[in-house]
């Protein structure tokens, strides 16, 4: 008998974890990393958890990992780690039980991977299009360009991840600033752009089922 897994309440939790995650600088900006890059300290969270059998100890423990290894952002980012915190805790149940954690381990890389796909897709289509003009990091500049001066490009990417588009170009925008200093060298020409996968990719990676 298939063990239940809360895919829909799963779904939920992941990209909160992903882009709290991604705020803090904890995620690659390259899809070429490592696996274990991108699923590094997803995994902490879920071993703490398992360690304490108690989600708000688990959590805490992990948060402390994270603030300590965090590049940037920390108190910019601390709400978000609350606002997790709390979901996680209300959510307790999902957790603690077996068959739920089981999913989350074996689909980890795939969600961590679909989640960052259409976002660095997004920034480095931008970084093609505006390559030498360094003016193209402002704020200002981001806002009315990102994504308009580069629709055509990312046009098939947009219709598959139509649903979300709105979340995906935010998380871009703020991306690019988050990450203004590389960025501005990659506009430069001073750091080399990340060579561009497919606008979508053809064999979609699914989490594996339990």
């Amino acid at each position: 008998m298939a063990l239940h897994v809360d895919r829909e309440e799963l779904d939920t939790f992941c990209p909160m974890l992903f882009r709290t995650l991604d705020g803090l600088g904890l995620l690659p900006l390259s899809l070429s990393a490592k696996p274990n890059e991108f699923e590094k300290f997803p995994r902490l969270l879920f071993g703490s958890i398992q360690r304490y059998n108690d989600v708000e100890a688990g959590f805490k423990e992990w948060e402390g990992r994270v603030l300590r290894d965090a590049p940037y952002r920390k108190e910019e980012h601390y709400p978000n780690l609350e606002a997790l915190r709390r979901w996680m805790v209300q959510h307790a149940g999902l957790f603690t039980g077996k068959a739920n954690m089981q999913h989350l381990r074996t689909s980890l890389y795939a969600r961590v991977f679909q989640y960052l796909y259409p976002r660095r897709v997004l920034v480095n289509a931008y970084c093609v299009k505006h390559q030498r003009n360094v003016a193209a990091i402002e704020p200002e500049f981001i806002a009315q360009e990102l994504p308009r001066s580069i629709a055509a490009d990312v046009q098939k990417l947009q219709e598959t991840y139509q649903d979300e588009w709105a979340a995906v170009v935010t998380d871009a925008q703020a991306s690019l600033l988050a990450n203004a200093g590389y960025y501005r060298k990659v506009l430069a020409g001073k750091e080399p752009i990340a060579p561009l996968a497919a606008e979508v990719v053809e064999e979609t990676i699914e989490p594996e089922e339990v």
